[in-house]
Order: structure tokens, then C-alpha cells, then sequence
């Protein structure tokens, strides 16, 4: 006995919609039907694989092994497949990157975009996410890479250190601001914090919260405050006088992902030009 790869798909599906409702209705199926196949996967394995709330779903600890083999034994399927396709040249899948602002827009899409030019079956998913929500966003399985501005220390997962980020402060040179305001994404953003306390700043300072790096960077602009900016996103732009310490802060861009038996063409080659 074994896997029916459809009853696989229609877990993968679940999960990802978070709705029986949902997935039964991509899927074309009846929720009776849709709810066979996930009993079917629950008996084979003699274990509960989704855990049903009244307004969620989540995954047991079996659903979680499930989860990881099922995506790999799909993707393998896909994969052996294209190989009958005598006009397959270029690679195929899908692969999803979730990481923090700052580097995403400005580093990441512009490393892979003329992979993805050069490879149109190939697909990213990108995300931008709060830093302290990424780990948890790749051990629910919700992305496959995570791009973080520290070492990650997760069990059963690689962290590579792919590049590194000087902070700066920013301020406006238009419009002259004397309060002793920084802005940041939110009450959890620590750029601030570490920055100042790295360089021995005592002073007291106030915080505004702009929601995003894109908006620090136009609140700064627009003379609503000072910012602890990433150096590479800023150093051109003549909106701002930056101000570097002599104690350089600086932090790394680290790449994590789960160990697996089997890693896909597609995410070989991403991990590749990342690390590039």
C-alpha cells in the first residue's frame, strides 16, 4: 500500500487555502470527497494529520512530516515528467523566498530576475515579512527559503550567510527636523535600538512607526524624523545627509532552509545565484 499522489495533492491543497471550503472548490471536489482523502492519508498512517478548529486549521506533528514528504514526492513527479518533454530546455517549479524588506526589493528580486527572465517555467513567490514572523513562516512550511539579518539557529535546517548590510543614520536635507524622532517598521522593528547601542548613543530618542523601509525612507525625506538605514539603499539618493559612526554596525543576510532528502534543479539554482 501507498501514497495516492491525489489524495497528496488535495493535503497540499488544504493546507496552503486553510479551508476545507476553499481547497474543496479549487480542487472541484465535494467537502465528503475532499474529507475521504484526507482519511485515507490519516488511516494509512495511523495518525490525525489535521488538527480542525472552528475558524482554522493546523497541522499535527504527523501532518507536518507529511507535509515536508508530500511537497518533495510531488515536485519529484513533476520533475521526472518534464523529462519526457523533448522540448524541456529550461527549468520549471516553483519556489518561494520570504525575507525582510530591505533586502528583498533591493538585493534579491535583482539577483534572480535575470535567472527568471532567462527560465519563464520557472517560478518565485515573493514575500516581505516582519523579521521575528520569518522563522515561523518557514517551519509552518508557508515558504521554502527564509532571508533573515542574523544566523539562524533552527534544528534540521542550513543557514548560509549570503551577503551583509551597513546601517547609517539618515536625516533630511530639505527639511530640517530637531525632535529626536527615529522611524521604524514597528514596535518589534530592533534596527534602532541595536544600531544606537552599538555606537554608544545615550541620548533619549523617540519612536514613529512607518510600516515599512519604503516608507522610513519618504517619512525621512519628507522630514518627519531620523532612521537607522541599510547603507546600500540609500548612499545615491540625495534627499539625505547619512551619518556613519567610526564603530561600523554592520549585519549579515543569511539564507535558511530545511534539510531534505531531495532538493529540486529549481532549488539548486536559486540557492546557487544566492549565494553568489
Amino acid at each position: 500500500m501507498s501514497f495516492k499522489l491525489d489524495d497528496l495533492q488535495a493535503f497540499l491543497e488544504i493546507h496552503k487555502l486553510g479551508s476545507f471550503t476553499k481547497a474543496a472548490k479549487s480542487l472541484g471536489v465535494s467537502q465528503p470527497a475532499l474529507s475521504l482523502k484526507v482519511a485515507r492519508l490519516e488511516e494509512y498512517l495511523q495518525a490525525a494529520i489535521l488538527i480542525r478548529q472552528s475558524r482554522s486549521l493546523s497541522l499535527t506533528s504527523s501532518g507536518e512530516k507529511l507535509l515536508v514528504h508530500a511537497k518533495q514526492l510531488l515536485q519529484m513527479q513533476e520533475e521526472f515528467l518534464a523529462n519526457f518533454d523533448q522540448y524541456q530546455t529550461q527549468l520549471s517549479g516553483v519556489i518561494r523566498i520570504a525575507g525582510f524588506s530591505s533586502i528583498m526589493r533591493s538585493m534579491i528580486i535583482p539577483k534572480l530576475a535575470p535567472f527568471l527572465r532567462d527560465n519563464p517555467k520557472a517560478k518565485i513567490e515573493f514575500s516581505t515579512h516582519e523579521m521575528y514572523e520569518l522563522e515561523d513562516i518557514l517551519k509552518s512550511n508557508q515558504t521554502d527559503f527564509i532571508l533573515t539579518d542574523y544566523i539562524t539557529n533552527l534544528s534540521g535546517a542550513q543557514c548560509k550567510q549570503i551577503a551583509e548590510e551597513e546601517y547609517v543614520i539618515i536625516e533630511s536635507k530639505k527639511h530640517k527636523n530637531d525632535s529626536n524622532t527615529f522611524l521604524d517598521h514597528g514596535p518589534y522593528d530592533n534596527a534602532t535600538h541595536s544600531y544606537l547601542k552599538h555606537i554608544g548613543y545615550k541620548k533619549k530618542y523617540d519612536r514613529a512607526f512607518m510600516g515599512d523601509v519604503y516608507s522610513i525612507i519618504d517619512g525621512v525625506a519628507m522630514g518627519l524624523g531620523k532612521a537607522v538605514m541599510s547603507k546600500h539603499m540609500i548612499e545615491d539618493d540625495k534627499r539625505f545627509n547619512l551619518i556613519a559612526h567610526k564603530k561600523k554596525y554592520i549585519r549579515p543576510v543569511a539564507m535558511t532552509y530545511f534539510e531534505q532528502s531531495y532538493y529540486s534543479p529549481l532549488h539548486l539554482e536559486v540557492e546557487k545565484i544566492l549565494l553568489k
